[in-house]
């Protein structure tokens, strides 16, 4: 039997930056990950997962030792947004108006070994292959027995296991989700030109698709396409892809030649009205989920785990990690920035999936409103730099 003030089930990117933050605060931590150790060395070919990275997430991996652990030169400035209509000609272009980047484009492998790096730096101990069998939890501490037979506890698990969270189901927490009608290709591709540190987004009848700067000739794109289409696209030829995507896009970039194996992923709205039980808590796609079109989903997450780690590091002496007034403390804190982005997204989903030429004409009229207007535009990226 092993012993932690606090077990993180989930290693990915927002359970390592918590183990990274709480460890730093003196907590000690114990992450166990289902998946396989990471490769000695990460590839040269980019990551086909790549991250939109907040101001305030970026502060959030500068305080716990993570963002210089990222090579610089795979990291990619977003300075300006351009987002466009499916009538041709409605857009709303905008930057920020101090002109600081608006977000960075990182690829997931690299975030997430930079962040597996600090957490062990902060005195985190990361273990993979791990999975889990029963849990108990309760105001007096966490018993979870493993597949192979070991048995942790803690003062307080932290559920970072993803959306389809192993963890919110052992603890009985009530969740609801709904399959968005798109399925998301993403791919890497090179450039004739290079993108400039411009973002664009199109509203297309056939969905939204997404254009994200790496560096160099290089972008990544994320395609929510209805029906489907991202399965029909991911099994083109490379040169037909590159064709359709060049043509998507209004041939921006040039002639486009695709890097790496495209992948397709299903679009979920899931919704937690609980995250927070005695002695456990669900952080990241484990407690939420949204529709990718304003990439914020790993920015709520890591908000998450700043706020969590924040709250257990300011606690009296006379709580416990895992007392339930001190999670539904971090529980509050969280739901109104995770509402706000839910229903932002859902509802903009929904608006660019109406197929009636009225809804058509208001939506594109609403792009061109906004990009007349100086104080909307500010107040747009203000919200992308959070």
């Amino acid at each position: 039997m092993s012993e932690a003030r606090a077990v993180v089930l989930g290693g990915g990117a927002v359970g390592l930056a918590f183990a990274a933050a709480a460890a730093a605060e003196g907590m000690p931590v114990r992450v166990l990950e289902g998946g396989p150790s990471r490769p000695a060395a990460d590839p040269d070919l980019y990551d086909a997962r790549v991250f939109a990275l907040s101001p305030g997430t970026r502060a959030f991996l500068e305080a716990i030792g993570a963002w210089r652990r990222i090579p610089a030169d795979r990291i990619a400035e977003v300075r300006r947004m351009d987002v466009r209509g499916d009538d041709g000609a409605s857009r709303l272009d905008f930057e920020s108006p101090e002109g600081r980047p608006l977000s960075w484009i990182v690829e997931g492998n690299r975030l997430a070994r930079a962040l597996a790096e600090s957490a062990a730096a902060n005195g985190a101990a990361l273990e993979h292959g791990i999975a889990a069998r029963s849990l108990q939890a309760g105001a007096s501490g966490i018993r979870l027995e493993r597949a192979d037979g070991a048995v942790e506890t803690a003062s307080l698990l932290v559920g970072a296991d993803g959306v389809d969270s192993w963890t919110r189901t052992a603890l009985g927490l009530a969740s609801t989700a709904k399959r968005y009608p798109e399925t998301a290709l993403v791919a890497n591709f090179r450039c004739e030109k290079p993108t400039g540190g411009v973002a664009r987004q199109w509203f297309r009848q056939d969905g939204i698709l997404a254009w994200l700067p790496l560096p160099g000739d290089r972008l990544s794109i994320v395609w929510s396409a209805r029906g489907e289409l991202a399965r029909d696209l991911a099994a083109l030829e490379p040169a037909e892809l590159a064709r359709r995507v060049r043509d998507a896009g209004g041939a921006e970039a040039g002639e486009m030649v695709v890097e790496g194996t495209p992948a397709v992923f299903a679009l979920r709205l899931v919704r937690v009205p609980r995250v927070a039980v005695a002695g456990a808590v669900l952080i990241g796609d484990a407690a939420h989920g949204v529709h990718p079109l304003a990439g914020q989903g790993v920015n709520l997450g890591f908000q998450d785990a700043k706020s969590l780690a924040d709250t257990l590091a300011r606690r009296s002496p006379l709580e416990r990690p895992g007392d339930l007034a001190l999670l539904r403390r971090h529980e509050r804190a969280r739901r109104a920035d995770v509402d706000a982005m839910q229903f932002v997204t859902d509802r903009l989903e929904w608006l660019f999936a109406l197929e009636a030429p009225l809804a058509s004409r208001f939506r594109n009229a609403g792009l061109r409103l906004v990009d007349a207007a100086p104080l909307g535009k500010r107040l747009l990226a203000a919200h992308a730099m959070q």
